[in-house]
């Protein structure tokens, strides 16, 4: 065969494969565009509708990045004399596209399937063979498409759910099950939330091509793949540290519908409402302190702040409405918490930089922690029928001393304090507690037994009203360095206390009125350390009545001042019977290393920077009510309580575990921690 002969066959072989691909091509396009399902479809239409338009009808939105073909079987839309009808032809039910009509929205950009499909099940592709990455929705979960432009997951005042929009209960509802179930406690959505689980603010952008379902028996759809994961996260992926969610079928498809929902798209700034967008673009509302521990602390700590125990749990978690928990807890110790998070443990920061919360919502979050779950949790105050002495044998003389003579707590039947000291302050301090002392709050007593006890007091000394001349206007530096030279050797550099009280203390400053104050630093106690500095002194330590003014305005400035740390305060305990004691009665649950098996973890440095001695000392002596932690400062028919120098010893031990020393947070902004602790 010569080159001219086979030059002239492969031509002829060419042009044969191109008629053939050709003729391919016409009789694809043929298949398509003639006796097709859209063709059936239209001819049954123009049967029932004389004048219907026919052929194939498309809209094209590159904005959405879309072009959508399902007019070609749906023409009658946005037709209201269809209302009512079966699908295809039927106009549309409810009144979306008065504000969605199809030409600028289209339909897949809600309803989901492949927009450019001429057949029922190319269309809505919820068949696992065709291999579309958006199915077509159905009722419920067509409402997370919704959720695309305008699920504000923060709704401002008008409640949990916002303003619904029509038509998207089942959403709203999902959202309110999202905050309920405190799923931000471990995720970030929207730029706020916890760090222990993946980010959702783009979770709703996700195909089933992004989901495993080797695990998930029944159908392979997003829905079914969420349901079943929260159902039992575990077993749906291996490794999730994600707890079960135990709800309905109903919530689990409305919380279902809001996780599908959550997405960020590319798309023009006008489809998203206005309050999706300051969302996008941080400008949300504030959460409340109720709020707050809703959406970021419920899903560990429990709706009523219950906790998990350790009985149930492999790690369990603090019950933050706890009466104990309560009565002895500070404002600083729920902060420094909440900034610092606990290491080796689930509860990580909630510092602004990485949770975003801001710092008027952390505050508002401290303040319904301390003073607004208690009251959620706890039940009126019981009211005790004791007369003032039983109350006070069986709640105040293991700290105070049988007669008030004084121990781990101050002796409260000197003259020096009684004759200063106002009834008044005198039920603040039992009815509120010294934040950061071991003084626990009493208020669980009720007012008329708290009138008793004061009363009982009453007994050792009367106040005795003294006329003392106006002061000068105060100057806080000045009052600083008197404090240094002249009142720091014994209540502490920073006033957190020494051998002598502390008296830079917010609860102890709050109950204390200024005459307390002045006539305490003038008059000083009889048969303690305090003498009076401008009675018994002369010379140049003597202070005057500037000096006095200048020393009330430095401890007044430094009440409304955050600290550089918790300082621990003093503790008059020794470490080594301490550590005895501890293996003898603490261990078991604590840990032989303080590492937490049964109870919580005590070597844990986030723990011993919040907790001053003085919390430490006074969890000790109450207990936990309702937990397997006894009571060491109370005797029971079972268990004889430990004397004042054996509580001691074991907080020089637990403190001795304290390596480090980790800053107090940024000065944080005025909350609702005040108004809720004055209603």
């Amino acid at each position: 065969m010569n080159e001219q002969t086979y030059i002239r066959r492969m031509q002829m072989v060419s042009f044969g494969g191109a008629l053939i691909l050709l003729v391919l091509l016409v009789l694809a396009w043929t298949a398509g565009a003639s006796g097709k399902e859209w063709r059936r479809v239209q001819k049954e239409q123009a049967e029932a509708v004389p004048g219907l338009e026919t052929g194939i009808r498309e809209i094209g939105l590159p904005g959405l990045g879309t072009t959508d073909r399902c007019v070609t079987c749906h023409p009658v839309l946005e037709d209201p004399r269809f209302d009512g009808n079966r699908p295809p032809l039927a106009a549309h039910p409810g009144a979306f596209l008065t504000d969605h009509p199809v030409d600028d929205y289209g339909c897949t950009v809600c309803h989901g399937g492949q927009g450019r499909a001429l057949n029922k099940r190319e269309a809505f592709a919820q068949d696992p063979g065709v291999h579309w990455p958006h199915p077509m929705l159905e009722q419920p979960f067509i409402q997370s498409s919704c959720g695309r432009c305008h699920l504000a997951l923060f709704p401002g005042e008008s409640g949990p759910s916002g303003d619904t929009l029509s038509g998207t209960g089942v959403l709203a509802r999902g959202r309110d099950i999202f905050a309920r179930e405190g799923c931000l406690g471990c995720h970030i959505a929207r730029g706020v939330g916890g760090i222990l689980g993946p980010d959702l603010t783009r979770q709703g952008e996700k195909t089933r091509h992004d989901y495993s379902f080797e695990n998930v028996e029944g159908e392979q759809s997003i829905s079914h793949w969420l349901k079943e994961h929260f159902r039992d996260p575990e077993t749906v992926s291996p490794g999730s540290q994600m707890l079960k969610v135990d709800l309905a079928e109903e919530e689990l498809d409305a919380l279902a519908t809001l996780v599908m929902g959550l997405s960020k798209p590319d798309m023009p700034l006008d489809y998203f409402s206005l309050e999706v967008l300051k969302e996008f673009k941080g400008t949300r509302h504030d959460l409340n302190g109720e709020t707050a521990f809703q959406t970021l602390c419920s899903a560990c700590h429990g709706k009523r702040g219950e906790g998990k125990d350790y009985a149930t749990y492999r790690v369990g978690v603090p019950s933050l409405g706890n009466v104990d928990f309560q009565r002895l807890v500070s404002r600083e110790y729920l902060r420094f918490t909440l900034e610092q998070g606990r290491s080796l443990r689930q509860m990580g920061t909630w510092s602004t930089d990485v949770s975003g919360l801001r710092s008027a919502e952390t505050a508002d979050l401290v303040g319904w922690l301390k003073y607004g779950i208690g009251r959620a949790v706890e039940a009126k105050p019981a009211e005790s029928a004791e007369a003032g002495s039983d109350l006070y044998a069986r709640h105040c003389a293991t700290c105070h001393g049988d007669n008030g003579q004084g121990g781990i707590g101050v002796a409260l039947n000197q003259d020096g304090l009684l004759h200063v000291a106002t009834d008044d302050m005198l039920r603040t301090t039992l009815a509120q507690g010294r934040g950061n002392t071991a003084m626990p709050g009493w208020q669980l007593l009720g007012d008329e037994a708290l009138d008793r006890l004061v009363a009982w007091v009453r007994t050792w000394g009367t106040y005795r009203h003294v006329f003392f001349p106006d002061l000068p206007e105060g100057r806080e530096k000045e009052g600083s360095l008197l404090f240094h030279f002249s009142c720091s050797r014994c209540h502490g550099e920073f006033g957190e206390g020494g051998t002598g009280p502390a008296v830079v203390n917010r609860d102890f400053l709050a109950a204390a009125p200024d005459p307390f104050l002045v006539r305490t630093i003038s008059e000083g106690r009889a048969h303690t350390a305090m003498f009076g500095w401008t009675s018994e002194l002369v010379g140049g330590d003597r202070l005057d009545l500037q000096d006095l003014a200048d020393l009330l305005a430095f401890l007044r400035a430094r009440a409304t001042e955050d600290p550089d740390y918790i300082h621990s305060g003093a503790n008059p305990g020794s470490q080594d019977p301490g550590s005895l004691g501890y293996a003898r009665l603490c261990a078991e649950c604590h840990g032989n290393s303080g590492e937490g098996t049964r109870a919580p973890a005590l070597n844990n440095q986030e723990l011993l920077n919040a907790a001053s001695n003085g919390y430490l000392l006074g969890t000790i002596t109450l207990g936990r009510s309702g937990t397997p932690m006894p009571s060491w400062g109370y005797a029971t028919t079972n268990r004889a309580a430990l004397d004042p120098k054996e509580r001691t010893d074991l907080v020089a031990f637990l403190r001795s575990w304290q390596k480090i020393r980790i800053p107090f947070p940024g000065t944080q902004e005025a909350g609702v921690s005040d108004e809720l602790k004055n209603e």
